[in-house]
């Protein structure tokens, strides 16, 4: 099954794209000669995306809670530019797969959306450098799309796992591995590797969201953030809907990120009422 998986990935003509909105985005925010008024211009050919940006730079998640914002430049000069890219993706990358029939879509890209949110938190807590800072959100949003390039790719058989997990108690990972010869990261690695114009430092966090955390913890870059954002997600209701088995939270986590009980508390508190709030604009 891992051959025909793989070389399915490699051939099929038909795998999500990037949405051109998000390669021009990318592209003109990467220019140091774009100004917020030409950025701005490319957002608004696209009005969907256009208002949702607008609510959700109110929204208590990603800056709201001042003055309301009513206008898309004003938008902006809240956000900041990576912060809108990363919100562009937020709110395209749900587009770019079908729902599925096995498993909640709303519950994944929640998940997804928490994950984000604290990998970058957790990366900004450890005062890690910009290029870790600026990829931290989107290695989280992205670290379980293999989930759903299984679930594109073999969905008569992927449905057909998901519905024996009720019962098991390995992770979801081992149960991918021990059925199909790959696991989810792995998989979901490789194709943004190949389809997706995303950094190497992306790919590699997705790779490595899972595994013992003390490989992840010396490890350079933010595959222990994501790793650590990931576990914390999935044990404080904030799980992908895919599995029912949640793998407890390592012992070694506050010791790895330097982080109190009470921060972390604090942290988990605010990501969950951020993607509470955030739900009826993304996924409206």
């Amino acid at each position: 099954m891992k051959d025909k998986l793989l070389e399915l990935l490699e051939t099929r003509g038909d795998l999500p794209p990037l949405s051109d909105v998000l390669i021009n985005l990318e592209g003109r925010i990467n220019d140091p000669a774009s100004d917020i008024e030409e950025i701005s211009s490319l957002i608004q050919t696209e009005p969907v995306l256009s208002g949702r940006l607008i609510k959700l730079s109110n929204s208590v998640l990603f800056g709201g809670g001042r003055d309301e914002v009513l206008d898309l430049s004003s938008a902006i000069m809240r956000l900041g530019l990576k912060m809108v890219l990363d919100l562009a993706y937020t709110l395209e990358l749900p587009k770019a797969f079908k729902k599925s029939k096995s498993f909640d879509h709303v519950e994944f890209w929640k998940h997804s959306l928490g994950v984000a949110c604290l990998s970058k938190t957790l990366v900004l807590h450890a005062g890690g450098k910009k290029e870790d800072l600026e990829a931290s959100y989107l290695a989280g949003l992205m670290h379980d799309v293999g989930i759903l390039v299984f679930d594109y790719l073999i969905p008569d058989e992927y449905g057909a796992f998901i519905g024996t997990l009720g019962t098991s108690e390995k992770s979801l990972e081992d149960m991918e591995y021990s059925t199909f010869g790959i696991t989810h990261p792995e998989l979901g690695a490789r194709f943004i590797e190949k389809w997706w114009p995303v950094s190497k430092q992306v790919v590699a966090s997705v790779r490595k969201h899972h595994g013992p955390l003390s490989d992840a913890s010396n490890s350079p870059g933010i595959s222990k953030f994501v790793n650590c954002a990931n576990q914390i997600a999935n044990n404080h209701e904030m799980r992908n809907g895919v599995s029912p088995y949640v793998c407890p939270m390592s012992a070694k986590i506050l010791k790895v990120l330097k982080l109190t009980d009470g921060e972390l508390e604090v942290f988990v508190e605010n990501t969950v009422e951020g993607v509470a709030a955030a739900e009826a604009i993304l996924m409206g």
